[in-house]
């Protein structure tokens, strides 16, 4: 192993990327999650250089700092501070800590090239004739990806930490059609969710075509409840999408075996915030056409967002596709969507996101059934279970709002978003 370097960030992501760039030109690294593990691990470690973040909980970077250069071990060890405020007094207050570098996020990778660099020099000749122009520019490229691709395309999953110049933390899920990775994007350094379709979905008929005309509309949608897409890409030959990431869950955990039932608060607001997110879409004439728990996202301070616009179409363009009849998800397809129907409207994302919340209230789909035809055919023919005899802890009033949203009939539902919402606000305090 080459010289030792220390990072210490409490985001998860920045110490990901930081020590898999510099892991891969040969150095040792460890990290550390805030200030006190820092000059823990500093002492232990005895590192040549000590990346730090100025914001770090139960010890700052920049009292850590001043803790470091009190220490007779660590009062010459270089140090580098980073900070997303870039203000002057932080400069300040880090060079009268003991820092000797100062990096505002977003930085460049060359700029924390050079600056390792220089550090290196000043703590440790030997560093500096490791470090030739040609082993900095490793933190600059990504290593190359074609094995990676290549095994990509024969399994469907990326076994590199790199791609397309992503840094790839962990999986967050995998579906029909892709594998979505929390991942850090090279520009800015954000951490994003990165989207990767399935070689084996890629190859399908007429896939391709729908993911681009999907991706088209879905980056130029902005809304508090709808995730974000920021872009879509293709590399060597493989298509991806990068979205905002989401830190918290997706409602179907609230589906799986053995979970309990949404109470219903949760429920009456998330389903305000999506009937937001359709009313937005219903001003742009668009439909989803594929609402499910699975697609609801919930943050950290509890505001959902609707994702994945895999199936999404301007209504003017229902009449040129007959499709309708696969492409939604069997226990949450609206009938008309079900029966193949080419002229769809809001009416029917209204209907999946009431057999979505009665599923998450009831703890059972609208129709169960063994087989697709079973679970189909329920939407198209069979009498409408009533919410209130699987979920008796539901107010009465709810039930009757999500009886109402799941109704055969296209003119027996609520006919708009805002209605659906304006129902929400007049329903009692549960």
């Amino acid at each position: 192993m080459g010289d030792r370097i220390l990072v210490a960030d409490d985001s998860r992501e920045l110490r990901t990327l930081l020590s898999t760039q510099l892991r891969r030109i040969g150095f040792d690294v460890q990290i550390a999650v805030d200030g006190v593990e820092a000059f823990a691990k500093a002492r232990e470690f005895k590192p040549n250089l000590i990346i730090m973040d100025i914001n770090m909980p139960k010890m700052t970077g920049l009292q850590a700092t001043k803790k470091m250069r009190e220490d007779a071990t660590l009062a010459h060890t270089p140090i580098i501070l980073l900070s997303s405020l870039g203000e002057e007094q932080d400069v300040v207050e880090g060079i009268e800590a003991g820092a000797d570098e100062y990096l505002v996020k977003p930085f460049r990778q060359p700029e924390l090239a050079a600056r390792v660099r220089i550090l290196l020099r000043k703590s440790n000749s030997a560093a500096a004739r490791k470090l030739d122009e040609t082993t900095v520019q490793g933190l600059e490229d990504a290593e190359d990806n074609n094995e990676a691709v290549r095994r990509f395309k024969e399994t469907g999953q990326i076994v590199s930490k790199d791609f397309a110049g992503f840094t790839i933390i962990d999986k967050l899920g995998q579906g029909g059609s892709a594998t979505v990775y929390r991942a850090m994007e090279p520009i800015h350094f954000r951490p994003v969710a990165l989207k990767i379709i399935s070689p084996f979905a890629a190859v399908k008929e007429g896939f391709l075509k729908r993911l681009r005309r999907s991706n088209e509309i879905s980056v130029k949608l902005v809304h508090p409840h709808i995730v974000r897409t920021y872009t879509m890409g293709e590399y060597e030959s493989v298509h991806f999408m990068v979205q905002e990431l989401v830190e918290g869950h997706a409602l179907d955990r609230y589906t799986a075996e053995g979970a309990e039932p949404l109470t219903e608060p949760l429920a009456r607001r998330y389903m305000l915030h999506v009937a937001e997110a359709l009313s937005y879409l219903e001003e742009r004439h668009l439909i989803h056409r594929d609402i499910k728990p699975g697609n609801i996202y919930v943050s950290q301070d509890d505001v959902a967002k609707l994702g994945d616009f895999g199936l999404s179409r301007l209504q003017e363009d229902m009449g040129q596709t007959a499709e309708g009849y696969l492409l939604g998800t069997p226990h949450y397809i609206s009938p008309e969507q079900a029966n193949g129907e080419k002229v769809i409207d809001t009416r029917s994302d209204l209907y999946a996101l009431g057999a979505s919340f009665f599923h998450l209230l009831s703890g059972a789909p609208l129709f169960p059934g063994d087989n697709l035809q079973q679970v189909v055919l329920g939407h198209l023919t069979r009498e409408r279970p009533k919410l209130a005899t699987s979920a008796p802890h539901v107010s009465p009033a709810f039930c009757a709002l999500i009886d109402k949203l799941v109704q055969r009939e296209r003119e027996a539902r609520y006919q708009t978003s805002a209605e659906l919402m304006a129902a929400l606000s007049a329903l009692p305090p549960a």
